[in-house]
């Protein structure tokens, strides 16, 4: 922490440093905010020269991060998205299925900007860029490609549970990292970066207070960001408490350690009452009662009937001998993790569908994503194509040339499907069903009886069913010569086994 009696007394050492020191101090300002006054160039150049070392101007890169530059501005992220665009190689993404792309869209596209997020707040106009940007690499598209893209983006990146691929967004992760700094600034109050904030903002480091003019420090923007996300229903500070051991460390009053929010919040006229404020949970606890410390006893009406109730909340809390400790408790450990407030923050703003993703591991990442798009209907079939406005010279379906080509046709009702399902349910001494759409076939796979590991294969092989079917209706439309039908049961068989017996945990064989 910085203190102007220093300045004047380091100046008075060494006046010829001072403006040495007062650059060091403008770099720091435009770090954290710690405002001092400006100093002509002159001076610094001089005392550059002095010093034998150079002068750099703001803004400036410094570990990797970026100094002085004004970071709501979209320009100041250029180099970072320009980074994004360099690993979206061309011969990847020609290269990779869409298996591999999803893997690099989640692993390297989602972490390359990881160091800037977790300082700056990035503005709105750049993550919806470098989403573009990821949504392109993961279709297959290149960066100018015009191609029609057929997956709600939003939709792939909410987590399997809310019916997506588990990519999460950006702008969950920017404001996960961001967060992290609350959590270190409430829990670690005897560092240095925490006392040099409470030096600046006040001891709580106006968390929970309306942000107003000036200048934009790192510090307030994740501020603005915590008020912000309070709008979409998501209160970071209801998530952070103390878990109480034996109470020395945690004031009665002030701190959050039961139910409900703060006690003097709570219970404002019995908080009028107290004489000590800052009183710990322990040394009340300690006292004969809990209005020992009240400058006279509560009175009829409302102090008695928060009286009452405030012994009601506290009389289960038993102190123990450990430490009180602060928790998160979206998190079993009660440590904060960015992955929790990522889940929430989509959770919050990502879409729901209908179903949680079925995730089966016994067959590639390609085929796992081949059921998710039948599941949301975002395959590029006669029907949706049409319905984009695109001409086309039929809507009929490529298998069967009978009915309208949808996703429930194509891979349930087309009588190609209905052919191969039956034969698949022969060969599982499984009853013959007629199914017409994805949600028809998720109520009878449920319900079927058949051992964990037997249904997870059966899922598989129906996994492989959609892939082969999906697979022969595009070489029919676009191969010169048309697949034979009669090697498609054969195809599923060969390619189910061998998916599923490279990627189980345990062997088996062809007559198993």
């Amino acid at each position: 922490m910085f203190y102007a009696d220093d300045v004047v007394f380091v100046g008075q050492w060494c006046a010829s440093n001072i403006t040495t020191l007062i650059h060091v101090l403008d770099c720091f300002h435009k770090a954290y905010g710690l405002r001092i006054n400006n100093v002509d160039s002159e001076r610094v150049n001089r005392a550059a020269m002095k010093l034998g070392c150079l002068v750099l101007k703001t803004p400036f890169t410094y570990l990797g991060s970026i100094v002085g530059g004004n970071m709501s501005r979209k320009q100041s992220w250029i180099e970072t998205v320009d980074k994004i665009k360099k690993r979206l190689s061309k011969w990847k993404m020609n290269t990779l299925s869409i298996g591999g792309r999803l893997t690099l869209t989640k692993s390297v596209l989602g972490s390359t900007p990881l160091y800037h997020f977790s300082l700056f707040k990035v503005p709105m106009g750049v993550l919806n860029n470098i989403e573009s940007l990821r949504s392109q690499f993961f279709n297959g598209h290149g960066l100018n490609s015009k191609k029609a893209t057929w997956v709600n983006w939003k939709k792939a990146l909410a987590s399997k549970d809310r019916g997506g691929l588990g990519i999460s967004s950006l702008y969950a992760m920017n404001r996960g990292l961001l967060l992290k700094w609350v959590w270190r600034f409430v829990t670690q109050k005897n560092t240095l970066w925490t006392r040099v904030i409470q030096a600046l903002h006040g001891v709580n480091g106006r968390i929970g207070v309306a942000s107003r003019g000036g200048y934009n420090s790192c510090w307030t923007a994740i501020i603005q960001e915590t008020n912000s996300l309070l709008t979409k229903g998501i209160d970071v500070m209801n998530h952070i408490r103390i878990k109480l051991g034996n109470g020395d460390k945690t004031m009665f009053w002030e701190d959050k350690w039961c139910a409900g929010g703060t006690l003097k919040d709570k219970f404002n006229r019995l908080y009028a009452l107290e004489s000590c404020k800052h009183v710990t949970v322990g040394t009340k606890f300690s006292q004969p009662l809990l209005s020992s410390s009240f400058r006279r006893t509560p009175r009829g009406g409302i102090e008695m009937d928060q009286f009452v109730k405030m012994v009601d909340d506290v009389k289960e809390v038993i102190l123990s001998t450990s430490e009180d400790r602060w928790v998160w408790d979206l998190e079993n450990t009660g440590e904060f993790s960015v992955s929790s407030i990522r889940n929430l923050i989509d959770e919050k703003t990502l879409p729901l569908t209908d179903y949680k993703t079925r995730w089966n591991k016994l067959v590639p990442i390609k085929v796992n994503i081949l059921s998710w798009k039948i599941m949301t209907n975002s395959l590029p079939t006669r029907f949706n194509i049409s319905c984009r406005g695109i001409c086309i010279d039929s809507i009929l379906c490529a298998n069967c040339d009978k009915g309208v080509e949808t996703s429930s046709h194509l891979f349930f009702s087309c009588s190609l499907a209905r052919m191969v399902v039956n034969l698949i349910l022969r060969w599982w001494s499984i009853p013959v069903v007629e199914l017409d759409s994805y949600d028809d076939w998720t109520l009878w796979f449920d319900n079927v009886r058949l051992p964990l590991k037997n249904k997870k294969m059966l899922e598989g092989v129906f996994y492989v069913t959609w892939w082969i079917l999906w697979s022969f209706r595009t070489r029919t439309i676009f191969d010169a010569k048309v697949p034979k039908k009669a090697l498609l049961f054969d195809d599923i068989l060969s390619k189910s086994f061998y998916w599923c017996r490279y990627k189980s945990k345990t062997s088996f064989g062809w007559n198993d």
